[in-house]
């Protein structure tokens, strides 16, 4: 059943559910009306059973042998009395029928009613031969000082007629409002779904060459509405992947073209000269540098994949920033003091972060070997730790050329480079500062770059209190 339930359709299940609501709803519903009216039909026989009971009372006399007689006298003799408002029985404390007026004759009763079972007042429904049904009532009364049980009698012919029609209304009606319904929540289920459909139609367009299609958004207000731009939104980031990742590919491609082809020309060239040992040692030095200048763009690749896949779990540790800032500053000064600048640590020694110190240690590392390649020998490089706003804050302050304003976004994409004439010997892949904006973001910090042209940059690490 479940099975069958599921490969129905969306608007199907709708209707039922909307069919099987109102029956419960109009089942429901005539329970309670057929509740109220019975109730207050049986209100009403008892109440007029009670009005009998008084007007009975007030008319019931003893002859003068002490038998109970009926003080009313009809016009018509006593047929003029055969009226079920003056339906009643007299018996005695002791259980014994003392006076009968029913509507026939005594010699036609062919089933009477047993004796009272108690002398405390009752109401109940009894069934008489013939189906007959009527509503009694008990209760003791008192005909000149004797004690006598009085039970009164109404027939309910006309009350369960009237909830018998009642029955065939509802019998006849629900259904017909059911059927009303579902008609009516197949028509709604519809229309609310065509926004539905007409998406649904509009997706199975869209292809990896098409991500420039929308989604159609008749209401934005609406639930579905909000649906069609969250779906848009997904489609407009897809896009950009796709585009990031067309021209990640692109660039990737041209980058490992680049050693690539320098270590044939070098391998062709030696070839040519294999005669000459010397030359040949140069052009073997030569593709070393080519090919270990290609395993750290692979190398390179190869972490962007693995951070942005999340193969590299982030594990939170206390890190003291200026013993970080230290091994940095140690393991580049080889590197720097080849170009004869200084790097430099300064600020408070005793801040503390929580952080993941491998991925802080790479940021930090990309930012200040990005400093030292594109600074002019000479020069100073200045690794600062401070505290701004309480927030832990590492600035990295150079004194190379500077970054122009429409190059400053750009800086941190992957394979972008301000100086299109850089040998990459000299400026790199362009991947470092991609690495390091994804290791710091990713532990709820942000890098903001401070340049112009001609003074220098300021790379500032933001990161959250420890």
């Amino acid at each position: 059943m479940s099975n069958w339930w599921k490969r129905r359709s969306l608007k199907l299940r709708l209707t039922l559910w909307y069919a099987a609501a109102t029956s419960v709803g109009l089942a429901v519903f005539a329970s309670v009306v057929y509740e109220i009216i019975e109730h207050r039909l049986a209100a009403e026989l008892d109440r007029q059973l009670r009005i009998d009971f008084d007007l009975v009372e007030a008319q019931l006399d003893t002859d003068a042998s002490g038998k109970i007689r009926w003080l009313v006298q009809g016009a018509h003799g006593e047929e003029g009395f055969a009226r079920l408002s003056a339906w009643f029985e007299v018996w005695s404390e002791e259980k014994q029928l003392l006076f009968r007026h029913w509507p026939v004759r005594e010699a036609d009763i062919r089933q009477s009613l047993p004796a009272p079972l108690e002398s405390s007042p009752r109401f109940d429904t009894v069934e008489l031969e013939g189906a007959l049904y009527v509503r009694l009532m008990e209760r003791p009364a008192r005909v000149h000082e004797r004690g006598v049980i009085l039970r009164m009698f109404r027939d309910e012919s006309d009350t369960r007629h009237a909830l018998q029609q009642i029955v065939e209304v509802f019998v006849l009606a629900i259904p017909l409002a059911v059927a009303l319904a579902s008609l009516l929540g197949y028509f709604a289920a519809r229309r609310s779904l065509m926004p539905v459909m007409a998406m649904a139609e509009q997706a199975r367009k869209v292809s990896s060459e098409s991500l420039s299609e929308r989604l159609p958004v008749p209401n934005p207000h609406d639930e579905l509405g909000q649906l069609a731009t969250v779906f848009n939104e997904t489609l407009h980031r897809l896009e950009n992947s796709f585009a990031e990742l067309k021209r990640f590919t692109a660039d990737a491609s041209h980058e490992l073209r680049t050693p690539l082809t320098a270590l044939r020309t070098v391998g062709e060239v030696a070839l040519r000269q294999g005669d000459n040992a010397p030359a040949l040692r140069e052009t073997i030095g030569s593709m070393l540098e080519e090919a270990q200048r290609l395993n750290d763009l692979i190398e390179s690749l190869l972490t962007l994949a693995r951070l942005e896949g999340g193969k590299i779990s982030i594990k939170p540790e206390q890190v003291k920033l200026a013993e970080l800032a230290g091994e940095v500053r140690d393991n580049l000064s080889i590197l720097a003091a080849e170009k004869q600048q200084t790097i430099e640590r300064t600020g408070d020694d005793g801040m503390t972060v929580t952080a993941d110190r491998l991925l802080l240690r790479q940021a930090l590392m990309n930012i200040v070997h990005n400093a030292v390649c594109y600074s002019p020998p000479q020069t100073r490089i200045a690794i600062h730790i401070a505290d701004r706003n309480s927030q832990p804050v590492i600035e990295v302050t150079d004194q190379g050329p500077g970054v122009a304003p429409e190059h400053q976004q750009k800086i941190f994409d992957r394979f972008y480079r301000v100086d299109k004439s850089r040998s990459r010997a000299e400026g790199g892949h362009g991947l470092g500062l991609a690495i390091a904006k994804w290791s710091v973001e990713h532990q709820g910090g942000r890098i903001e770059l401070k340049s112009e042209l001609g003074k220098g940059s300021v790379f500032r690490v933001i990161l959250r209190s420890a």
